[in-house]
Order: C-alpha cells, then sequence, then structure tokens
C-alpha cells in the first residue's frame, strides 16, 4: 500500500510541474523561439489548462458523492435497525427534525452529514 501512495504523490508532483512548467514554457517561447513553437505551445498550455480544471472538478464531485452517500447510508441503515426494533415513533420523530433542520443549496454541504449524525444520535434516545 505504501508503495501505491508513493506512486500516486510522484504521479501529483509529476502533474503540477507540467502544470507549472507550461505557461512558463510558453512565456519564454514567446521572447525566444519562432511562431510555430510559440503556437504550439500556447495551444497545449491552454488545453492542459481545460484539462486541470475538468479533473479538479470531477475530483470534487466524486468527494461530493462519496460525502452525502455515506451519510445516506448510515441514515438508512439506523432507521431500518430502529424499525425493526418497532421505534417508529423515534423513527418518524427524528426524520421530521432532520426534514426541518435540512436546507439544500448549491453553496455547501448544508450540514447534512450533522444532521444525519444528530438523527441518528436521536433515534437511540427513548
Amino acid at each position: 500500500m505504501h508503495c501505491l501512495t508513493s506512486l500516486h504523490s510522484m504521479q501529483i508532483v509529476i502533474l503540477v510541474i507540467i502544470t507549472a512548467a507550461l505557461p512558463i514554457a510558453w512565456l519564454v517561447a514567446d521572447f525566444r523561439c519562432r511562431p510555430m513553437v510559440r503556437r504550439i505551445l500556447g495551444v497545449v498550455a491552454i488545453l492542459w489548462s481545460f484539462g486541470v480544471a475538468a479533473l479538479v472538478g470531477g475530483l470534487q464531485n466524486f468527494n461530493a458523492n462519496s460525502y452525502f452517500t455515506s451519510a445516506s447510508k448510515d441514515l438508512l441503515e439506523a432507521s431500518v435497525r430502529q424499525l425493526l426494533a418497532g421505534r417508529t415513533d423515534a423513527v418518524i420523530r427524528e426524520w421530521s427534525h432532520a426534514n426541518d433542520a435540512f436546507h439544500p443549496t448549491y453553496e455547501n454541504r448544508a450540514r447534512y452529514k450533522q444532521i444525519v449524525d444528530q438523527a441518528i444520535e436521536g433515534m437511540k434516545r427513548p
């Protein structure tokens, strides 16, 4: 596992170096190279920046998916356990509290994990 971690770290370092080096190479080429070299470096630097932006966006989406799905899975498991134990009132009470506390927004995660954790703890109370 340690070998894989260091391999991923090395790949990230290489991507960062390329991301930093391309615009610098383009700038240097602007003063020292023929027009064709400048154009090629410019196009490659711009396309590379689009690729990096897409990669970062995709990773953010992946992170958000894992955040919400793991919290939802915890809530569902706790609810099923409580329902099977005959604690229907506790489940309804906590789902209602969670519904009142949750306000969806595009700006942040709307305290989703904290609301889910509070609901799970509330279901355990008498």
